[in-house]
């Protein structure tokens, strides 16, 4: 997925994961760990 803000996103966001395919795109990652039940670190 595209995200105009992936660039801007990396730069705050305090996931240790990088190798995920949602890492730096918010909205994606996000709904991602609402379907699990959980929260991003970011929302921790």
């Amino acid at each position: 997925m595209n995200c105009p803000n992936k660039e801007t996103n990396k730069e705050k966001c305090p996931c240790v994961c990088e190798d995920c395919e949602n890492h730096s795109i918010c909205c994606k990652c996000v709904e991602n760990h609402r379907k699990k039940g959980g929260l991003p670190a970011c929302l921790r």
